[in-house]
């Protein structure tokens, strides 16, 4: 893998340079900012013929153009828009600082110098570049959606048969319903009855039964 490297500081060039070698990756530097962007110049041109670098590595303060304005084209160069940047600054800079600059920039991650311990830097550098490459690499793992016909629409249901009621029943439905007393009349006690007249009584005389006459003996003389 070939990375690029940007440093006006002849020291800390050389000395990254070797620690990437030893890393087993390849080393693409640049002594300044100028040389870097010719070297843009030739890759969106179509005459670099060598390998593109898969990871940027770049000081900020140098000569000719600086490392966000060259992160910054990067970004716009087709074939190395994708690839993780990693800037560099021996200067204190804000939160609001950076946080514009990385808007304007578009690199990953910042290092302050001096540099950190290798192991550290080693592993930084590596976290950045596989956190890059899972961006990049999410889209694409996507599956694509497959539509789905719709089923067909269903048939208006039959409607159901309504009853016909029997004719005792309707009969039984239609006629009006006993009507309820009211509550004036349920209190209301019944009339009483007329009492019957009162029979004459019989008279307790008997009347005299006439006697039956004795017819008269006749003599037998």
């Amino acid at each position: 893998m070939t990375w690029l490297l940007v440093e006006d500081d002849p020291d800390i060039r050389n000395f990254v340079q070797m620690v990437i070698t030893v890393w087993g990756e390849t080393p693409l530097p640049f002594p300044d900012g100028r040389t870097a962007w010719a070297w843009l110049d030739s890759v969106e041109s179509g005459n670099y013929q060598g390998d593109l670098p898969e990871l940027a590595l770049m000081d900020i303060k140098m000569p000719g153009y600086t490392g966000d304005e060259i992160a910054a084209r990067i970004r716009q160069t087709a074939p190395l828009k994708h690839i993780p940047i990693v800037l560099m600054t021996a200067f204190t800079l804000s939160e609001a600082e950076v946080a514009e600059m990385q808007r304007r920039a578009g690199f990953d991650h910042l290092i302050n110098k001096p540099l950190p311990e290798l192991d550290h830097l080693q592993k930084l550098l590596y976290r950045v570049r596989d956190q890059r490459k899972a961006t990049q690499a999410a889209p694409a793992a996507e599956t694509p959606s497959v539509a789905v016909a719709a089923p067909p629409p269903e048939a208006p249901a039959a409607a159901e048969p309504v009853p016909t009621p029997s004719p005792t029943l309707a009969a039984a439905e239609s006629a009006p319903a006993p009507e309820q007393p009211s509550a004036l009349a349920a209190a209301t006690p019944p009339a009483p009855k007329p009492e019957p007249p009162a029979a004459t009584p019989e008279p307790t005389t008997k009347p005299a039964v006439p006697k039956a006459k004795t017819p008269p003996k006749q003599s037998t003389s």
